[in-house]
């Protein structure tokens, strides 16, 4: 088939998509897409514009996705630098795969996660490793009028088969990704890129087992064999998390030591000094009560925090007063504490001196700032997934 270019319907999609007049006439205008070239960089649709797919052809609408009363959307994936036959039709044959949603928001949301997760694993690994499979050569969102799945009971049982392993796949590269952006990249022979390519190979693998699904005819006992495939792979990769975070840590070690010396206002019992110091195989957090009333002047509670004891961290969120906190969990064992304290006279009570050794279940640290905060809950979290 040939088409003459017309360059009042031209459309750009990465580096040549012409759009061309049909000579056949429909009830609307139709526009035909003459893909010379796909490239890695061409990009989906603006925010504004989406296409229209009836199972034949391909129109595209320039209007707000949003506002869109479809119930079925995609984005069509495409090859590194593949070529595409001259008709439209071709488009949803020539893809690798796809990605599918409810909506347009819900399937652009996917690509640039998709998308996310392939950069960082190009900048970690090195350019040209991860292979024609890109996320990054995408048309869409489409929204697809002629289809619906839910007819066939088996397409459906298999339809929400893959969408439960999709999330679990997002879900874990947004866990993973973390530890390729945070760490010095280490090029194509890491010892790493193995796992990170099973994971490349699972999330690939799920948009092929979508666009198979989307086909009139899709091949259900191939469909089957993927998705049994796909599940242990997914598993297997989830449950090497903690290794790859003990060797890649998901956050960096902050390089300000503010944070390791703060005077908090404890109230009528004064103020309360706190002062960090690493001990090699953990942190030691002494604690000293300053003015106040008296009834807890002098007083020191020193705790140990061996970094392979740290539990769940927990950042949380300013109070009303504007402060931030930050509280540390023991995992298994609580933390070692010993109490001193001086005798302590106030208007009301003499209160005798204590000295003992009990333990903590937690330490929570007060900031007045937000950076303060993050920069303890970032040091603490990068020595818990070290373990040292």
């Amino acid at each position: 088939m040939s088409c003459k270019i017309s360059s009042e319907v031209e459309l750009r999609l990465g580096r040549s998509i012409a759009v061309f007049r049909g000579r056949r006439k429909f009830s609307s205008f139709v526009l035909f897409l003459c893909l010379f070239l796909v490239t890695p960089s061409a990009p989906a649709q603006p925010q504004n514009t989406y296409y229209v797919f009836d199972g034949k052809t391909l129109e595209i609408t320039h209007e707000d996705p949003a506002h869109a009363n479809y119930m079925r959307w995609q984005v069509w994936l495409f090859q590194e630098g593949v070529h595409i036959p001259h008709y439209t039709a071709s488009l949803q044959y020539s893809r690798w795969g796809l990605i599918e949603g409810t909506s347009a928001a819900s399937v652009m949301k996917r690509l640039r996660a998709s998308e996310s997760f392939e950069e960082g694993y190009l900048k970690f690994f090195g350019p040209g490793t991860w292979g024609q499979y890109t996320f990054f050569n995408p048309l869409g969102p489409v929204a697809v009028t002629n289809q619906v799945m839910e007819a066939e009971p088996a397409v459906l049982e298999k339809l929400y088969h893959l969408r439960w392993l999709d999330d679990r796949v997002n879900k874990l590269i947004t866990t993973v990704q973390p530890s390729l952006e945070n760490n010095e990249s280490e090029g194509p022979g890491s010892a790493l890129k193995e796992y990170f390519d099973q994971i490349r190979d699972t999330l690939e693998r799920v948009s092929k087992i979508y666009s198979e699904l989307a086909r009139v005819r899709p091949q259900l006992q191939f469909i089957k064999l993927e998705l049994a495939r796909t599940q242990p792979a997914i598993v297997q990769a989830e449950n090497k998390v903690p290794e790859i975070t003990a060797v890649l840590p998901s956050v960096k070690l902050p390089t300000s030591l503010n944070w390791m010396f703060q005077a908090q206002n404890a109230g009528r019992d004064g103020t309360i000094e706190v002062q960090i110091s690493e001990t090699g195989s953990g942190v030691a957090v002494q604690q000293t009560w300053k003015g106040g009333d008296g009834s807890m002047t002098g007083t020191i509670i020193a705790t140990t925090i061996p970094y392979k004891e740290i539990g769940n961290i927990d950042l949380v969120p300013p109070t009303s007063l504007g402060e931030w906190t930050v509280r540390v969990h023991a995992a298994r064992a609580p933390f070692p504490q010993r109490i001193d304290s001086p005798e302590r006279k106030t208007i009301k009570a003499t209160y005798p001196a204590v000295h003992y050794e009990t333990t903590g279940s937690s330490v929570y640290f007060v900031f007045p700032n937000s950076a303060d905060a993050q920069d303890t809950f970032a040091y603490f979290l990068y020595h818990k997934q070290l373990g040292q």
